[in-house]
């Protein structure tokens, strides 16, 4: 049986960036003080971040094609 591997999660890392805070005393979000706070979270940051894994895997897709190419060319070499 041929065992497929995958993604594997390492760690869940909290972030310590502070939330934008918008005063919307009529938002039912809002706490006791009136303010609605925004993610921390970088979306230009996080789309980046995908960007290179992306480019990252074809990168290691081609190099493993290459690779194989490379390998059968030799193989046909010594028939």
């Amino acid at each position: 049986m041929m065992k497929h591997e995958g993604v594997s999660m390492v760690a869940v890392v909290e972030s310590n960036a502070n939330h934008d805070k918008r005063f919307a005393p009529d938002n039912p979000l809002a706490d006791d003080q009136g303010y609605v706070y925004q993610s921390n979270v970088d979306a230009i940051a996080e789309m980046t971040n995908m960007m290179v894994a992306t480019r990252s895997y074809q990168n290691t897709v081609e190099v493993m094609k290459t690779s194989k190419d490379l390998l059968m060319a030799t193989l046909r070499i010594g028939q």
